[in-house]
């Protein structure tokens, strides 16, 4: 959520700030893209998916750390470097290579986290059920993967969307910008942002841009203005996604507190794009919180291309530290409601340092920004686009902000960033209907696993205070160890032998001590959670 230190920022930027407060269950009318029925799946003996990858083979987790180590060493960060040293010892400590016998499991201490278990599984080429339709695409939309995109407002970028592969290791396919209602843009002399659009072409890119009526939904009419900027967006001969008055469940913008005249005047700009550019992909964008009132405000599908959220990760909330939980508990109930259409995370971001006390959570953000670049995407598939809001701190100073976003100014979240959007869910271009993800991830819910090599995902809930995650996380089947990782999204490469199918799986945590810190068992109650994914 922006700050509340008058909305006026989002014609400049729209500065985001949330609060991380837990969100109220919806349901839904509509149909799902997605299964709700895959509890079979699992119990059948899949042959394993191999995807070969598109992209440059990541250094292994150790010697990732010893290269991150080595450039907190010479960016002078000597804390971060003892910490990447830390870890390179604890991996040389070793996981066990049998089960730990049931007597080490934690008794008198809290859990650290709650697991689910997933198997990565083929996708469907025709619809699970036979009432269900063939999917159909919306504007712009991959078939699967989704598009990275950033607003760079970060201290090495600082706007010029040039530097942004330069500076973090990948092409990206959407840039954010923001304009003001009714606002001239006096280098071109057009109400379109024509110069951004020009360089972002040059990009071989796309732009998503926020456009907010600073002056409330009475100024919105079918006039000159709308019809210029849309003709100028067509001019651009690039893809665009309007984000038009987003976060209108939020009290601090103008354009909130009168649904049905949002929504008439949303189906309005919805209209004049349809005639005069078809280009452009209608966006309708509500804040993550409050929930209460997103739903009033939806215009119907036959207005909306894509659904988006602002979905931010802060450590405090309420002016209280908040440190538990992710941005997954908060997103889950929007996904069950909103996924019948592509959704894309328009405003995200995790905040590192929190002004007031100028405290930095510098190892914290790093856990979380893997849950919404390593989880979030292969648990809610129907994600399709993730935009970071990489905003500095002296951008937060100059706009009255409590948070620092920019990536750049975390030694931990810099190179792990990198590190994730360097997988093949992440595509560089706009490309309707492209599919580079073949498969999906399923909960098991059986007590054994099927047979054969396969991938494994563990999806760790945290649910201690301090929001600390697992330093690893390992799967057993029996009493043998089948494979363990390291860092989220905690994807484990597993083979189970025929003779020893019918054992039972554990999933065990430990923390940097390799102490066991939590266990699921696929036997027993703790096996019978709901899994976060429809």
């Amino acid at each position: 959520m922006r700050n509340k230190v008058a909305w006026g920022l989002t014609t400049l930027l729209g500065l985001a700030s949330c609060i991380a407060l837990p969100l109220l269950v919806m349901k839904t009318g509509g149909d799902s893209r997605e299964s709700h029925s895959l509890d079979a799946v699992v119990r059948l003996d899949p042959p394993p998916v191999v995807t070969p990858s598109s992209q440059p083979k990541q250094p292994d987790i150790v010697t990732y750390w010893l290269n991150q180590e080595k450039k907190s060493e010479q960016t002078g960060h000597a804390e971060t470097a003892t910490a990447y040293r830390k870890r390179i010892d604890a991996y040389h400590a070793g996981l066990p290579s049998a089960l730990p016998l049931m007597s080490s499991w934690p008794t008198n201490q809290a859990t650290s986290t709650d697991m689910e278990l997933y198997l990565r599984v083929p996708t469907p080429d025709q619809p699970l059920k036979p009432t269900e339709s063939p999917l159909t695409l919306a504007k712009h939309e991959p078939a699967s993967g989704v598009y990275i995109g950033m607003l760079g407002a970060d201290r090495r970028v600082g706007y010029d969307v040039t530097k942004i592969e330069d500076v973090y290791g990948r092409k990206h396919a959407l840039y954010l910008s923001y304009v003001g209602w009714r606002k001239v843009q006096t280098d071109t002399n057009t109400y379109f942002p024509a110069r951004t659009a020009e360089r972002v072409k040059e990009l071989d890119g796309a732009l998503q841009i926020g456009w907010e009526p600073r002056f409330g939904l009475d100024d919105v009419q079918d006039d000159e203005y709308v019809r210029r900027f849309a003709r100028e967006a067509k001019a651009s001969g690039i893809p665009i996604f309007l984000r038009y008055a987003s976060e209108m469940n939020g009290a601090w913008v103008p354009w909130h507190g009168e649904p049905q005249k949002y929504i008439e005047k949303f189906r309005l700009i919805h209209d004049i794009m349809a005639e005069e550019a078809p280009n452009v992909a209608m966006v309708w964008s509500p804040n993550f919180w409050p929930p209460d009132t997103i739903d009033s405000y939806y215009p119907g599908d036959a207005y909306v291309d894509w659904v988006g959220f602002s979905l931010y990760s802060t450590p405090y909330s309420a002016e209280k530290e908040q440190l538990q939980g992710t941005v997954i508990d908060t997103f889950a109930p929007l996904y069950k409601r909103y996924s019948h259409k592509p959704i894309m995370i328009s405003e995200g971001a995790v905040a590192h340092t929190y002004l007031p006390t100028n405290q930095a959570y510098w190892s914290w953000a790093e856990s979380q920004l893997g849950y919404m670049y390593g989880h979030l995407p292969r648990l809610f598939p129907q994600v399709k686009a993730i935009t970071y809001f990489n905003f500095s701190r002296a951008q937060a100073i100059r706009t009255n902000g409590s948070y620092v976003y920019d990536i750049g100014e975390n030694p931990f979240m810099d190179g792990y960033y990198q590190r994730l959007i360097a997988s093949d869910w992440f595509l560089s271009k706009v490309e309707p209907g492209v599919n580079p993800i073949p498969y999906r991830y399923t909960p098991v819910l059986t007590s054994s696993l099927p047979t054969g090599r396969q991938t494994a995902l563990v999806y760790p809930k945290l649910v201690n205070k301090e929001g600390k995650p697992p330093f690893a996380i390992a799967i057993y089947q029996g009493d043998q160890l089948l494979g363990a990782s390291y860092e989220a999204p905690w994807e484990i490469e597993i083979g189970v032998r025929p003779e020893s199918a019918s054992a039972p799986w554990y999933v065990v945590a430990y923390n940097d001590q390799m102490e066991v810190t939590a266990v699921k068992s696929g036997i027993g109650p703790i096996a019978r959670t709901t899994a976060v994914t429809p």
